[in-house]
This record gives C-alpha cells, sequence and structure tokens, in this order.
C-alpha cells in the first residue's frame, strides 16, 4: 500500500487556481473537497469559484450581467474575484453595488385561466442589508439558457427596495420603469461616484 504524501499549501493553492472548483483540485490533489476548503481558508487564499465555467445556467447569465457591468464601470471592484458568494457584487469607490439579471417569466403559469403577463423577477433579501444601489438588467429572453439582450437597465437606491425580498417588473407597464437609464447614464452614475 502506497502513502500519499499531504499536498502542501503551495500545492493546494497551485491547484486551486488552476481550477477554481474545489471538488477538481480536491479530486487532483487526492483529498476531499472540505479539507482543501479548511486548508485554503486558514491560509486566507480566496475561494471564489468560476460561476462562467462550473455554474448553472441561472449563473452564468449572472456572470454575464456582472461582466457587462464592469465593462461599462471599469473602475467597480468585483467582490467575487476575492469572496466567494459575496453580498454584493461590486464596490464602486467605497459604495457597495449588486447587479441583477432575469429572463422573462409568465406572472399566471399557475393560473390556466389568466392571460400571459410577463415580469421579471429579482430577489433582494440578501442585498436590502448590504448594497447601496443595485443594477438590474431585464433581458429579451424567456430562460436562462437563451436570455438574448439587455430590454432594460434599472439603477435602484436603496430606499426604494429596502425591506423587500424581491422585486416584481412586469415587462408591459411598471412602477419600476421610473428606475430605468441607459447604458450611457450608468456609465455617468458611476463616473461621478468615482470622481
Amino acid at each position: 500500500m502506497t502513502i500519499r504524501n499531504k499536498p502542501t499549501i503551495e500545492e493546494m493553492t497551485k491547484c486551486y487556481d488552476k481550477h477554481k472548483n474545489l471538488k477538481l483540485a480536491a479530486k487532483e490533489l487526492g483529498m476531499v473537497w472540505q479539507t482543501l476548503y479548511w486548508n485554503l481558508n486558514k491560509e486566507g487564499h480566496a475561494v471564489t469559484g468560476d460561476k462562467s465555467r462550473y455554474g448553472s445556467l441561472t449563473d452564468k447569465m449572472a456572470r454575464y450581467g456582472e461582466e457587462l457591468f464592469k465593462s461599462l464601470v471599469p473602475h467597480a471592484i468585483d467582490s467575487n474575484d476575492t469572496t466567494f458568494q459575496a453580498k454584493v457584487d461590486f464596490n464602486v469607490n467605497g459604495i457597495p453595488v449588486d447587479v441583477k439579471c432575469s429572463t422573462k417569466k409568465d406572472g399566471y403559469k399557475s393560473n390556466p385561466n389568466k392571460n400571459t403577463s410577463y415580469r421579471w423577477a429579482f430577489s433582494t433579501k440578501v442585498q436590502e442589508d448590504y448594497a447601496e444601489y443595485l443594477v438590474l438588467f431585464c433581458m429579451e429572453g424567456f430562460d436562462a439558457s437563451d436570455y438574448g439582450d439587455v430590454e432594460k437597465i434599472l439603477l435602484i437606491p436603496k430606499e426604494f427596495f429596502k425591506n423587500k425580498q424581491s422585486l416584481s417588473v412586469s415587462c408591459i407597464k411598471s412602477k419600476w420603469f421610473d428606475f430605468e437609464v441607459s447604458k450611457e447614464q450608468l456609465q455617468e452614475f458611476f463616473e461621478l461616484i468615482e470622481n
């Protein structure tokens, strides 16, 4: 029976950084992922994961929105680069900002007697205590596998989503449309925060 030496912390960090996936790295190192996670945490090494490679379809759509925001606001610091499941996605000069994406959903799916009523739905339960602003990308598509282009961008200050667990935005007419901005207006707003 061959006894394998325990991987060094340097081998663990290098392997994790290569995969950005605890399970794949742990398998390569011959250990359980929980032990790898514990060692990386103990060393203060960021365990962030890679939603664009390993996440669900919804995770991949969310990552698309985060990348779009970063392209529009390049000075924003991506919290997901240093923290796994960060409470907010970005920090813009000390201001916490969360970015969300949603495809259109049928609001009356459970009731066949009602006409179709499409809406975008965003969960805000976690962010209400942490984010100062929400940037909501309302996508053209109807599911996370084919989300299409951005149809609307909403920029919502904390005062308007505080104490709400979720936001439901009708695709036809909604009070939330008062918060609509163009890509250029979004850039201008966050440039003000930069100065």
